[in-house]
C-alpha cells in the first residue's frame, strides 16, 4: 500500500536530532523522498543508518541554515536529483533563554538568525520553483511562544512571532499561485531544548511529526494554516 506522501519530494532543516529527526523518519515511512539538511554530518549519517530499508529515500545534507549560498545550493542539487520539491520544512531552530537585561546579544542574534533569517531563505531559495509549478507546500515549525510571550523568554519569542508573521505574510502573498503555507506551534516537547529538562507529559517528537504529516498530506484543497499543539497536562500537574 502507497504511503500518504508517496513520491513526494520534502525538504527538511533541522533534521538530524528531536523534531526534525521524528520529521525525516516519518515522511520516509510514508513514501516521501527526503533531503535532510542540517550542521551535523555524523547526525545525519546516524539518522541515515536508522532508517534501514528505507535509508534510500534520505538525502543527508551538511549545510549552515542561515547562508543563503547554501539554500539555494540545495534547492539546486534536489530540483537537478528529484526534478521537483513538493514540500519545504523550516523545522532548525534554537533557544536561549534569560532575563533581557542578561540575554547576551550573540544569543539574540543567533535565535534571530536561525529561528527567522533560515525561513525567510529556504522559503525564498524553494518559491521561485513552487510558483512556477503552482504546486507546493512550506511548512513553519514555530511555536506556542510565538502566539503568547513568557519571563525570560523574549529572544526566542521575538523570533517565534516574527516567523508567525513570516508565514502569515507568505501564505497571502502565494495564494494566486496555489501553494499552501502552514504554521505548526508545539507547545513544550521532550527534546531537551533550551537545556532545560522536559516535563514527562510533555509533547514527543513524534507527536509533532504526526501533527506535520497531517498537514502535508491533507487534500490540495485544504489549507492549514496555523495549527497549535499542546501537551495534554494531567490533572494532578495542572
Amino acid at each position: 500500500m502507497a504511503g500518504r506522501l508517496q513520491d513526494k519530494v520534502a525538504i527538511v532543516t533541522g533534521a538530524s536530532r528531536g523534531i526534525g529527526a521524528a520529521i525525516v523518519r516519518t515522511f520516509v515511512a510514508e513514501g516521501a523522498q527526503v533531503v535532510g539538511v542540517a550542521r551535523s554530518g555524523d547526525a545525519l549519517e546516524a539518522l541515515r543508518a536508522a532508517l534501514g530499508e528505507a535509508a534510500s529515500r534520505f538525502v543527508p545534507r551538511v549545510a549552515d541554515v542561515t547562508s543563503a549560498a547554501a539554500a539555494r545550493d540545495v534547492v539546486r542539487e534536489t530540483l537537478e536529483r528529484f526534478g521537483r520539491i513538493d514540500i519545504l520544512v523550516n523545522n532548525a531552530g534554537v533557544g536561549h533563554f534569560a532575563p533581557v537585561h542578561e540575554l547576551p546579544e550573540a544569543a539574540w542574534d543567533e535565535m534571530m538568525a536561525v529561528n527567522l533569517k533560515a525561513p525567510f531563505l529556504w522559503s525564498q531559495a524553494v518559491l521561485p520553483h513552487m510558483m512556477e509549478r503552482r504546486d507546493g507546500h512550506i511548512i513553519m515549525i514555530s511555536s506556542v511562544a510565538g502566539t503568547t510571550t513568557f519571563v525570560n523568554g523574549a529572544g526566542y519569542c521575538a523570533s517565534k512571532w516574527g516567523l508567525m508573521a513570516l508565514a502569515d505574510t507568505l501564505r497571502q502573498e502565494v495564494r494566486p499561485y496555489e501553494l499552501r503555507v502552514t504554521a505548526v506551534c508545539p507547545g513544550s516537547v521532550q527534546t531537551h531544548f533550551g537545556g532545560t529538562p522536559p516535563r514527562d507529559y510533555a509533547l514527543r517528537p513524534e507527536d509533532v511529526a504526526h501533527t506535520v504529516l497531517e498537514v502535508a498530506a491533507a487534500p490540495r484543497r485544504v489549507i492549514y494554516g496555523t495549527v497549535i499543539m499542546r501537551p495534554l497536562v494531567p490533572a494532578d500537574q495542572q
